[in-house]
């Protein structure tokens, strides 16, 4: 970064520096903090476009890291809450709207039969995994290497940024902590994502003991796709063994489709955890599915939570879910992610960059392969070991002096706010963006 582009963010570093006398790091959440120059300090957003205290006018990809389905400040998800804060903010009792939003999602979601609600995402994968050890009787989970499940202790281990497993290494593999004062390994068990024999190994020798098989259908460590058939092996498998299987669609859920990544590959789990895109922007999520598994847990294992069901968090999310079933929202947003898709890649091959581009859904991720892009990525291994990193970020910090907003990781995400005109606007910044990085290079 020349200092010059330095410069034209030098409030938000200011703003945070005084932040870091109060806040540890500056930042109240360390997801926020790999942004090059710095970690920006926003004044307002509308749309697709967010501004920050520098005045700088960003096109916004990154959407607070996946809940602005609508964009920022959808007017529907707007009005629904006004009305709300007319009958109140929060009860410490049930309302309508509860069980109005459970009914709504079990008509979108196809394995959903029944809705515990809750506040994050995190808060969910940790009520889904006790409902599964509650309806099971059994301890161990398992999970694969580089999915990312929220940061609970008991499922903040071999996530992203964790060393992968040796090659030929045989599964399980012991848990590996994501961060520092995890204390002791979780009973759990680590298996590579996409491999439906060595799973099926796994399952063989330790299935009595597992409760749970807990998964991102599409991993967003890389964006990547399951295998031809992967979803369905382990669906299979799991019910053979009596194993709840767990999809995480945190991220995937409505932006994946209304029906989720289990409508758009045609697998059901036993359960659903949903968040982000479900409040539109309102802290909410939920864990759906199984009649049998969600009433036999509550029974044994009582769902607890000041917040569950928000009385604002509910409105926002019925009014989402409005927005989100209507015609051709999903296909507008599907067919505007493949041409920025297509054009990334074009420019890449243009500028001779090993660019990778996957796309799934309004979610894309550009990819720096460092083997020259010659081989498919299809597990976390190869995303960790045959992708480059630290281009990617700085793609990403020359994406930002070019006024688009995309996280270091290169996680694209889509909303209804974008245009055809935005994406033609994001791929001109982004060809200059990667002529930049062709500069740094020669």
């Amino acid at each position: 970064m020349n200092r010059t582009n330095a410069r034209s963010f030098a409030a938000s570093r200011e703003w945070l520096d005084r932040a870091a006398a109060v806040i540890p790091t500056g930042a109240t959440s360390a997801a926020r903090l790999g942004v090059r120059p710095t970690p920006l300090v926003m004044a307002e957003a509308d749309g697709a476009r967010m501004t920050d205290l520098d005045g700088n006018v960003l096109l916004d990809f990154a959407l607070a890291n996946g809940p602005l389905l609508l964009g920022h400040r959808p007017r529907p998800v707007l009005e629904a809450m006004a009305a709300q804060l007319d009958h109140g903010m929060l009860y410490g009792a049930q309302h309508r709207l509860e069980a109005e939003l459970a009914e709504a999602l079990v008509e979108v979601v196809p394995s959903a039969e029944a809705v515990c609600l809750s506040t994050t995402g995190s808060e969910a994968v940790h009520a889904a995994l006790r409902f599964a050890r509650a309806a099971t009787g059994r301890d161990l989970v398992l999970r694969f290497e580089g999915h990312y499940h929220g940061w609970f202790g008991d499922i903040a281990y071999s996530g992203p940024g964790t060393p992968p497993a040796a090659p030929g290494a045989r599964a399980p593999f012991a848990p590996l902590p994501s961060a520092a004062g995890l204390g002791a390994p979780p009973p759990a068990l680590v298996a590579r994502w996409n491999d439906p024999v060595e799973l099926a190994a796994v399952l063989e020798e330790h299935g009595a003991r597992i409760a749970a098989v807990v998964m991102e259908p599409v991993p967003l460590a890389g964006v990547l796709e399951p295998a031809s058939g992967y979803l369905a092996a382990v669906r299979e498998l799991t019910r053979r063994h009596g194993i709840v299987l767990i999809f995480d669609e945190v991220v995937t859920g409505f932006r994946l489709g209304v029906g989720a990544a289990q409508a758009r590959y045609g697998v059901s789990p036993d359960l659903t955890v949903l968040g982000k895109a479900l409040g539109a922007g309102m802290p909410i999520s939920a864990v759906a599915g199984s009649r049998e598994i969600l009433f036999v847990a509550a029974g044994t294992s009582p769902h607890m939570g000041t917040f569950n069901g928000h009385p604002l968090a509910a409105a926002a999310a019925l009014a989402a879910l409005e927005c989100y079933r209507e015609p051709d929202f999903d296909k507008t947003l599907e067919r505007m992610a493949a041409r920025l898709a297509a054009g990334l890649a074009d420019l890449g091959e243009q500028h001779g960059l090993p660019l990778r581009v996957h796309q799934a859904g309004a979610l894309l991720q550009t990819l720096f392969a460092t083997d020259g892009g010659r081989q498919e990525l299809r597990d976390y291994r190869d995303v960790a070991t045959r992708t480059d990193r630290d281009r990617a970020a700085r793609f990403a910090e020359a994406l930002l002096c070019q006024g688009l907003n995309v996280p270091p990781r290169n996680t694209w995400m889509l909303s209804a706010a974008h245009r055809d005109d935005d994406i033609d606007f994001a791929l001109e910044r982004a060809d200059a963006a990667m002529a930049r990085l062709r500069e740094e290079a020669a």
